[in-house]
């Protein structure tokens, strides 16, 4: 097995591909392996931390194919040093991914005629913080020449010299590494006999050469070599070019041993892979050009498959994470489509100190939110979620969406603790918690994952689980996305909250102070029990009247949940004026049809008794 010895990539973000029919997720690199065999990035996570122009970047990739001579490319903006890459445990990119997910809620109406509760005066401490806060400061609850003459020895005579003509010329390897002395053979053809046999050199300290001979090369740069031959009659030549890869740094990280690899040629950087027995994708090299033209690095992984986690025959990569400061917020998508014959999902999880972001060179829309939907979703959230999120995207063709965007706070918070039969559960303060969600699902990051995600380079309140989470998805084919992903700082927004008004449940996205939106949908419970009051209070919302916790249910990995099976129409409670859609209307109500002989009988029974008293008085006026 040869050594991997990089080869220059930049920013690192995750795209995916479409497997047996399922829908992936995006790796924003490519794979490359020392086999035939396909490979296919089953499933991805990537999270983004940034302030100011430092980003963190961290990915996680679940992979199905060889191990052998397997590596991830992915494209870097600078050169990326030991300390700048760690592993990073993958159970916290999934709290993030959980907290971010589309939930769907369970409320229950309260009863009507609640017992009157006595009237507690709140402690000063609380009454002084309750003025101090403004209501919106928090959510509501819940929530790529001249002819010459020579002697010719075998023929004993006189024999016109004839100038070399030269068909070809290459070199082989035709790309090297930088800095490094590598056996270079050198091979030439004439397109007619020249005589007496030239004699030919090749520039830059080679010397003499002969066809088929090799010579030791060292270059720190591409480089473009001269072939000359000549002879009493004249001379020849022709250039070929020798790529130089530049080894930039090289190091093990837990399975994985890096390289980080620069080159002025796209074509070079394939060659270079391929020569080490990489076997690039088919569509790579375009692919690579852009971010090769722009300057990138190029971040190598290679994976050492004795350190590698099987799971249900997957291998569970370790998450990496690396960061690096650059003015240019992007995500490099272009490049994992040469991994991807499909269509492909690709999530963004963004943590910033304070600030929500959107993409600069595509249309952003919110998902439409806060809307009732059939007890039917409570078992198929995932396939209703999908089927949500297609009829988005069907509206507003290459748009990415957002689908969260939360304002969390680190600190103390009260949750419920959970009841039994009889006894209601009871408020109870945790620590690490804090306005993180509303509602929240089961599982939320701790407010020590932001370090282990990026805060100990960020630093400030992030450290504390002071941040906001932008959650944005975006669902594509290769012809679609002509760039990569450019973000940008965005203002706030809200909605998806259990916030009413005299119009009803707060709709869609608004502009705000805060960022407190998400994509929300409730189950509803009407009260059955007795109403016994004269003026009961209807639609009350809260929670199990047993005093059971209320668990929110998360659509994490939708993407491949099943589509085109779960009519939408049938399961929403509204019409969704947000994209156009409407709900199912049911079927009108048909009167039980008539008997047609009934009223004609009858019809005709009184005409008939009509006439018949009509003829009879006729006669008897007749005999009068």
């Amino acid at each position: 097995m040869k050594t991997l010895i990089a080869a220059s990539t930049a920013l690192v973000v995750v795209a995916g591909s479409l497997v047996g029919g399922m829908q992936a997720d995006a790796f924003c690199g490519f794979y490359v392996s020392g086999s035939n065999k396909k490979m296919f990035a089953d499933a991805s996570n990537v999270v983004l931390m940034r302030h100011g122009t430092k980003t963190v970047l961290s990915m996680q990739n679940d992979y199905r194919g060889p191990l052998e001579d397997f590596a991830m490319v992915v494209p870097v903006p600078v050169v990326l040093k030991e300390g700048d890459v760690k592993v990073v445990p993958k159970v916290v990119l999934d709290r993030v991914d959980s907290l971010g997910s589309p939930r769907l809620v369970e409320y229950w109406e309260q009863d009507p005629c609640p017992a009157p509760e006595p009237m507690r005066r709140p402690k000063p401490a609380m009454a002084k913080k309750a003025q101090m806060e403004p209501m919106e400061s928090a959510p509501s609850a819940p929530s790529a020449g001249r002819a010459s003459v020579a002697f010719d020895e075998e023929e004993g005579a006189q024999r016109m010299a004839v100038p070399p003509i030269l068909a070809s010329f290459s070199a082989s390897p035709s790309v090297v590494t930088s800095a490094v002395a590598t056996d270079v053979m050198w091979s030439f053809q004439y397109s007619n006999e020249p005589w007496p046999t030239p004699s030919c050199t090749v520039d830059h300290g080679v010397g003499r050469v002969s066809d088929g001979g090799a010579s030791k090369v060292t270059i720190s740069k591409t480089t473009e070599f001269t072939l000359t031959c000549a002879n009493s009659a004249g001379k020849a030549s022709r250039k070929i070019t020798i790529n130089a890869v530049t080894v930039e740094a090289k190091y093990d990280v837990a399975e994985y041993q890096i390289v980080i690899l620069s080159a002025t040629e796209a074509t070079g950087l394939e060659k270079w892979l391929t020569l080490n027995n990489y076997k690039i994708p088919a569509d790579a090299e375009p692919l690579l050009r852009p971010y090769v033209e722009t300057g990138s690095k190029f971040f190598v992984a290679k994976v050492d498959p004795t350190k590698v986690q099987m799971v249900d025959g997957h291998a569970s990569l370790s998450p990496l994470r690396f960061h690096y400061d650059s003015e240019e917020f992007s995500l490099p998508i272009r490049l994992g489509m040469a991994n991807s014959p499909g269509t492909q999902d690709l999530i963004v999880n963004i943590l910033s100190p304070d600030k929500r972001y959107e993409v600069t060179n595509y249309k952003n829309v919110t998902i439409p939110t806060n809307f009732d939907v059939k007890p039917t979703v409570k078992t198929r959230f995932a396939e209703f979620y999908a089927a949500l999120f297609d009829k988005t995207i069907a509206r507003n063709p290459g748009a990415v969406v957002t689908e969260y965007a939360w304002t969390a706070t680190g600190g103390r918070q009260q949750v419920m603790q959970p009841g039994r039969p009889g006894r209601p559960g009871r408020p109870m303060m945790i620590a690490g918690g804090g306005m993180k969600c509303d509602p929240c699902p089961e599982v939320i990051p701790d407010d020590a994952d932001m370090i282990t995600l990026g805060g100990d380079i960020i630093g400030g309140p992030i450290n504390r689980g002071n941040y906001v989470l932008t959650r944005l998805h975006a669902r594509y084919r290769k012809k679609d996305m002509k760039d990569d992903l450019r973000f940008k700082e965005a203002t706030p927004i809200t909605g998806g909250r259990e916030v009413w008004n005299a119009q009803g449940l707060e709709y869609g996205a608004s502009p705000s102070s805060a960022n407190f939106f998400q994509a929300r949908y409730a189950l509803r419970h009407w009260w059955t029990g007795k109403i016994s009051c004269k003026n009961p209070k209807r639609g009350v919302w809260g929670g199990p009247p047993d005093g059971r916790v209320n668990n929110v249910i998360a659509a994490s990995k939708a993407q491949y949940a099943p589509r085109g099976k779960l009519q939408l129409a049938s399961v929403i409670g509204r019409d969704l004026w947000e994209i156009g859609f409407k709900k199912a209307r049911p079927a009108p109500k048909i009167a039980p049809p008539t008997t047609p002989t009934t009223p004609k009988v009858q019809a005709f029974g009184v005409g008939a008794l009509g006439a018949l008293v009509v003829l009879g008085l006729l006669r008897r006026r007749r005999r009068a």
